[in-house]
């Protein structure tokens, strides 16, 4: 089957969120304490969530009914599954199924467990007995804690609606860390009037058997996942005993990996919430059961490529030295490639000091850090390997001894040419922004290095410093005011005792921590095993050195440490590389080039096992599992020139702007409308203050709204609870409008097509078709010429459900056409609409001559592209993005057009308001307003294509075409 993120597709295609009636509405989905929002991604995951349990609790032939049956659950499980074909029938729950062996079937243990609180089909239970369950695929310090504690306040809402069964709920994560960091974000998020009590599961028998919470006060228990067991002990507890007829809704943190005790951990958790709903975060899925369900996927490459975290550069040399352990044969070596680290990390630290000096700000980026992860730590080095000490070694003999000069130069060299050839992990391009830090890093000196790792341009003797707790060493130049260096592992004592003799102890900590300080510590170097990864939140790692770690059991370790080494805050509270930042926030800075944020905006990974660590972070095991891998021969195609330069592809730019109320007006029902106003002007400002903890500015802004008729009626918009219709209206006045930024070239636009190679093994599988006819121009088979003569010859090649053509003019070539039934390949052009449109463009382009001197197009994919425009949705009161299917460059003289295609139905309220939206930011008086880049004058068009675009009502039918001819008019 494709194990893809199934659900996510599910609830995308199936039910808009603003279609969604209120009762089923995430409560302030922005906000969640005075101090922080939602990013738009981590909205877009509760939305989904929301969406995912209104399919699953209301829209199918078993909804919730108060008082239902005991079979009602199950006959809705039922239903779910088979209704979104989750391909029951070709896997079932993990380890319960043995398709070669069956006899062995009922000693499975994991089967044992569930077959005692679900009745098996024969000698199998299938996944649709645990299908109540959703997935939520986060990056590593992405906000999956946020998240976490919004589902629970929605859970809470949907139980007092009486819209979902009433049922506990529990968080389940695998460390005190973990808990301890949900306990933080539950403390600050309860200042916002309602409260989250987080009792431990042991109370479940005892005063608060049962409670469920009131209104304003949501009970929530926890444990320790991995404490959750088939025995009660002091620390471990009996699922049975907590099993609480399964009604629960779980939240598992990070709770879904590990062995054969972990897979029997899944059934207590499948048993536990077989009457409720179970919740699923991590940052690594792989297993197919996961993905299956998973209902937001925003995992490293996500976040990474949406700008919110550092780029990732994998280095091409390898720390292949230290897999000899102390060979001295190997000193020379290890050096060098040592050497090219710490000249990566001084570059860092010399950029981020000479932006802060340019824009005088501070607080601009962050003190970098290198992290030295390894494998091992054990201090018997005569009989066993101790990869921390190995590093350690080098790095003394370079702080106390002097830099071999050729040696430094050779490291230099070699780094150069790392840039030149290498590449980053999630990026289609090169490195092209560090080959320009090419003389920047020539003049690196051996004192600069020194000052940037050991905080010191002279030589000197280390000291020692001992933490209290013997589980930090900090390492001091004798001539240097700061220590430059942390270990942090289990437990130093031994490291003391038996490799560090003789090391001058210069002073004890008492209570404070080196690591927990870390933040605003001169400390360059952070060095250790595994220990300190859980729940540590931090902008300042530029380097990471990984050293003998890539062993298959190491995915999750490298994942995880890879996910908070990429997190990046380019101005305090902005989260955001350079590039991503708003506009206004930019002009804070002053203008800053690519090539000058490139290293601090860069994690540069050194790997003992290069390819095993790409492998890792780019999830290839996943994508194999899911039977789909990226099909090479989708080229580029050469931008047109005009005045022997290529033609800029320009998109444009958005700013955050004050909201224009007679634009973008909230809206209610007539009937609300009049309650809301009698509400109002019965409560005074004294009550209001009291009660809800208003200023007079809020106060003021949500009476005037009512009051000056800013508002719009619509009639499917009737609230029932004026509380709520409140909250509504606070957050939409608490939100900004968006303004146009003018224009800017198009720097990233991807377009990837993934074939199934499932069958690749067992004769001509589609996916070698398809290769055989498109494809071996990637393969190297054939050049170019050849390519055009005899697979795209006509333009055209038909095979199964695809059409594949060459259309010269688009971004990509070529162009692959399919339909719904094409499940063997992804990312085409399969919408009819879109497929008609292009039918119809390639007919009208035969035997026309343009008047333009040069133009492209492009089809925007909805899934990496950020072309788009901003629009306000009055169904959720907020703004959203409208990605038009397609985007058109034309450029004639000193004439440029932005033209966005979108092929869709006539009588639909979201075009009208996504029309809008385009009207507001890109015409005046009903003109396209004009943007300068370059000398060129550029405007922007919409165009809305509908072969019946005269049925679209009058006030926006001319914005519809029939016909591309249309699209090529002068504007």
């Amino acid at each position: 089957m494709n194990t893809i993120p199934l659900l996510e597709t599910i609830v995308q295609s199936s039910l808009n969120y603003g279609d969604l009636p209120e009762n089923w509405l995430v409560p302030e989905v922005g906000r969640f304490s005075q101090e922080k929002t939602l990013y738009d991604y981590q909205r877009l995951a509760l939305e989904n969530a929301a969406r995912a349990l209104c399919l699953y609790y209301k829209k199918g032939t078993s909804p919730y009914q108060l008082g239902e049956g005991s079979n009602a659950n199950e006959r809705r499980k039922a239903d779910f599954a088979g209704r979104y074909h989750f391909d029951i029938d070709s896997f079932s729950i993990p380890q319960c199924e043995s398709r070669t062996d069956r006899r062995n079937q009922r000693q499975n243990p994991v089967f044992r467990i569930l077959s005692e609180f679900i009745a098996p089909q024969g000698e199998e239970i299938f996944y649709r007995h645990i299908i109540n369950r959703m997935c939520f695929w986060m990056a590593t310090g992405s906000g999956k804690t946020l998240m976490m504690i919004k589902l629970i306040e929605y859970l809470h809402c949907l139980q007092q609606h009486r819209e979902i069964p009433s049922c506990n709920i529990l968080v389940l994560a695998p460390s005190e860390h973990l808990l301890g960091q949900i306990r933080r974000s539950i403390e600050e998020f309860n200042q916002t009037g309602l409260s989250i009590d987080f009792c431990p599961l042991r109370e479940l028998h005892r005063v608060r058997q049962g409670r469920l919470g009131t209104s304003d006060v949501i009970t929530v228990y926890y444990h320790r996942s991995d404490n959750v067991s088939d025995v009660q002990k002091e620390a471990l507890i009996d699922y049975r005993r907590y099993e609480n007829d399964g009604k629960w809704y779980i939240l598992l943190d990070e709770a879904h990996k590990g062995g054969k005790e972990d897979s029997k951990r899944q059934a207590y958790y499948a048993v536990m919430a077989r009457e409720g709903f179970l919740f699923n975060f991590s940052a690594t899925f792989t297993d197919k059961e996961d993905i299956v369900t998973t209902v937001k996927k925003y995992n490293l490459e996500e976040f990474v490529k949406g700008g919110r975290g550092k780029n990732i550069y994998l280095n091409e040399e390898e720390y292949t030295a230290f897999k000899d352990g102390s060979d001295e044969m190997n000193r020379g070596e290890r050096e060098k490639i040592v050497l090219k680290s710490l000249l990566t990390f001084a570059c860092v630290s010399r950029r981020v000091s000479e932006l802060r000096e340019k824009t005088n700000i501070r607080e601009l980026y962050h003190l970098p850090l290198m992290l030295t992860l390894v494998n091992s730590v054990n201090t018997n080095v005569e009989k066993e390997r101790n990869d921390l000490w190995s590093f350690f070694q080098t790095l003394r003999g370079m702080a106390s001894g002097e830099m071999d000069g050729d040696l430094f130069e050779r490291s230099k060299s070699g780094l150069i040419e790392d840039w030149r050839n290498g590449a980053f992990v999630f990026e289609e391009r090169s490195a092209e922004h560090l080959e320009k830090n090419e003389s920047f890093l020539r003049q690196m000196t051996v004192a600069d290095v020194r000052k940037a790792v050991f905080l010191s341009r002279k030589k000197g003797a280390l000291q020692l410093i001992r933490s209290r707790d013997n589980k930090e060493l900090a390492f001091q130049l004798k001539n240097a005011d700061s220590p430059f260096a942390l270990i942090r592992i289990g437990d130093t004592s031994k490291w003391r005792r038996e490799l560090l003799v003789g090391y001058e102890e210069t002073a004890t900590l008492q209570d404070a921590s080196y690591f927990e300080g870390l933040e605003q510590s001169p400390i360059a170097l952070l060095m250790g095993s595994r220990s300190f990864f859980e729940s540590w939140d931090s902008n300042r790692p530029n380097v990471i050195n990984y050293i003998n770690i890539g062993g298959s059991d190491a995915k999750k370790f490298v994942v995880q440490s890879v996910g908070r080494g990429v997190r990046i805050e380019t101005l305090p509270g902005k989260r955001r590389r350079y590039s991503s930042l708003d506009s206004d926030k930019k002009r804070r800075i002053e203008e800053l080039h690519d090539d000058e944020v490139i290293l601090p905006e860069t994690l540069f990974l050194f790997a003992t096992n290069r390819k095993a660590i790409e492998s890792m972070l780019k999830g290839l095991e996943t994508e194999k599992s899911a039977m789909f891998e990226k099909l090479d021969g989708i080229e580029k195609a050469p931008v047109p020139k005009i005045g022997g330069q290529d033609m800029p592809l320009l998109i444009p730019k958005y700013r955050e702007a004050e909201k224009d109320l007679n634009q973008s007006r909230f809206a209610m029902s007539k009937r609300t409308q009049q309650r809301f106003s009698r509400w109002l002007d019965g409560t005074s400002d004294a009550v209001f203050m009291a009660r809800d903890g208003f200023d007079k500015g809020r106060l003021a802004a949500l009476r005037s709204v009512v009051k000056d008729g800013k508002y719009e009626i619509r009639p499917e918009k009737d609230y029932a609870r004026l509380p709520f219709l409140q909250e509504r209206l606070l957050d939409y006045l608490s939100k900004t409008g968006k303004a146009t930024d003018g224009v800017r070239v198009l720097s990233r636009h991807v377009h990837e097509i993934r074939g199934k190679i499932g069958e690749a093994k067992r004769g001509r599988s589609s996916y070698q078709e398809i290769r055989e006819m498109v494809w071996k121009l990637g393969e190297g088979e054939i050049d170019r010429d050849e390519f055009d003569q005899r697979v795209l010859g006509k333009n055209e090649v038909k095979y199964r459900d695809l059409t594949i053509k060459k259309i010269v003019e688009h971004y990509y070539l070529p162009i692959i056409l399919g339909n719904e039934r094409a499940d063997y390949i992804r990312h085409i052009i399969k919408v009819r609409s879109e497929v008609e449109f292009l039918s119809s463009l390639e007919n009208w382009l035969k035997g026309r001559r343009l008047s333009w001197d040069a133009w492209m197009f492009t089809k925007i994919n909805e899934f990496w592209d950020k072309i788009y425009i901003p629009y306000y949705d009055k169904k959720v009161n907020d703004y959203r993005r409208f990605l038009p299917d397609f985007v058109f460059w034309m450029c004639k003289g000193d004439e440029y057009r932005i033209v966005f295609v979108d092929p869709k139905g006539i009588e639909h309220i979201s075009a009208q308001e996504k029309i809008d939206g385009y009207q507001d930011l890109f015409e005046e008086n009903g003109n396209p307003k004009q943007f300068k880049y370059r000398g060129l004058n550029v405007r922007v068009r919409l165009w809305m294509f509908n072969k019946d675009s005269q049925k679209a009502s009058k006030q926006y039918r001319r914005f519809y075409i029939d016909s591309p001819g249309r699209i090529f008019e002068s504007c």
